[in-house]
């Protein structure tokens, strides 16, 4: 067992109830690097404040630990493989000073409310008490209901107000969190980065209580987080990754869509022949590659089985809307890496459909998705 150093509650007391933008920042982005490995191992806290942080010691004195897991609980159900399941009526886990609303509100917490808390303690740092503190009412339950109250009434601008727009960006973001969502740590990290930009600081682990800079190096600790993020486990980051593969084939087919009525508006009366990809009585056969009096290959991808070949992966049975131009089509959405990749398309066969009549094709998209991960 490590021997740590003092809390960050004593060092907040310590230094007259007051931390600078600087030394906010750099505790903000270790809490959350902290909860985001937390979290990766299917485990909320549900019990974050400044007396559950601490600092190191010695060579370690710049590093901010996390402790007391004594409330803390799994969010990820082993049997069933999914995220447990959202409850009311529960009663507060945790401290009412730094609780989210929805574990106020009896709800069943996730991984939301500890970056919610989270964004209460630096709030707390930068202001020295927050609007709540104080209510003296007897009975508990009526103490936990008026404090809500409190939380739920304060506008955000008012709550954040003197200190950057950012961290009315952040409480935003935690507060409209789904139950079971996937938090976006390292946007979370970047928005209190681009604080310390802004105010010309940059991460040297200089902090208020210090009276002399650390030398740090890069081989140290601080640089390696080594650890491999595995949220809720694979069926879940895969889903969350093919989702966002959905979410953006659906934009480019909308823009696809757009630019088709474009085009039949601009040619509906007047169609040139010349650029006419379809046109069966005056097609270029020296630009046709398939040799074939439906569709026009350089003018636009034809309604055709593709092979994808780019990791020796064959993709069958993909239609594509023949809308843009076939110099702006040369990417494939790799699922796989979660990225637009260059590759080379080569017809498997003559189309069978008319341009008119080429669609989307979703449940062959489905099958040859899930084809891909085999």
């Amino acid at each position: 067992m490590e021997l740590l150093g003092p809390s960050l509650e004593t060092l907040f007391q310590s230094l007259n109830k007051k931390f600078s933008l600087k030394t906010t920042c750099m505790l903000g982005i270790q809490m959350l690097d902290r909860i985001e490995y937390i979290h990766s191992k299917k485990i909320i806290h549900r019990d974050i404040k400044p007396d559950n942080f601490a600092m190191g010691r010695d060579k370690n004195a710049h590093i901010l630990y996390i402790l007391d897991f004594g409330l803390a609980k799994k969010y990820w159900s082993s049997t069933h493989k999914s995220h447990i399941p959202f409850i009311k009526g529960k009663k507060l886990t945790g401290t009412v000073r730094y609780a989210s609303i929805n574990a106020l509100s009896g709800f069943e917490q996730s991984r939301r409310d500890d970056l919610e808390s989270i964004c209460y303690i630096l709030l707390y740092f930068l202001r020295g008490s927050l609007p709540w503190q104080g209510v003296k009412i007897n009975n508990k339950e009526d103490r936990y209901r008026k404090i809500c109250e409190i939380k739920q009434n304060i506008s955000i601008k008012e709550l954040c107000s003197g200190f950057p727009n950012e961290f009315e960006t952040f409480l935003n973001y935690v507060r409209n969190l789904e139950f079971t969502q996937v938090p976006d740590y390292n946007y979370l990290k970047n928005i209190l980065k681009n604080i310390l930009d802004k105010t010309n600081n940059y991460i040297d682990y200089f902090y208020d209580w210090n009276r002399e800079k650390p030398n740090i190096t890069k081989d140290n600790i601080i640089y390696k987080n080594n650890y491999c993020i595995n949220y809720n486990g694979e069926e879940e980051w895969l889903r969350r990754k093919e989702e966002n593969n959905i979410n953006n084939l659906n934009s480019l087919n909308n823009l696809n869509n757009l630019n088709e009525v474009n085009n039949f508006k601009a040619n509906n009366d007047n169609q040139n022949v010349n650029n006419n990809p379809i046109n069966n009585e005056n097609l270029n056969m020296n630009n046709n590659p398939i040799n074939n009096n439906i569709q026009n290959l350089n003018n636009f991808p034809i309604n055709n089985h593709y092979q994808h070949l780019n990791n020796n992966r064959i993709i069958n049975h993909i239609y594509y809307k023949p809308i843009l131009p076939m110099n702006q089509i040369p990417l494939f959405y790799n699922f796989k890496f979660n990225t637009l990749t260059n590759v080379n398309y080569q017809p498997a066969r003559t189309a069978e459909r008319s341009y008119a009549d080429s669609r989307f094709i979703e449940s062959n998209y489905t099958s040859s998705r899930k084809n891909i991960w085999k």
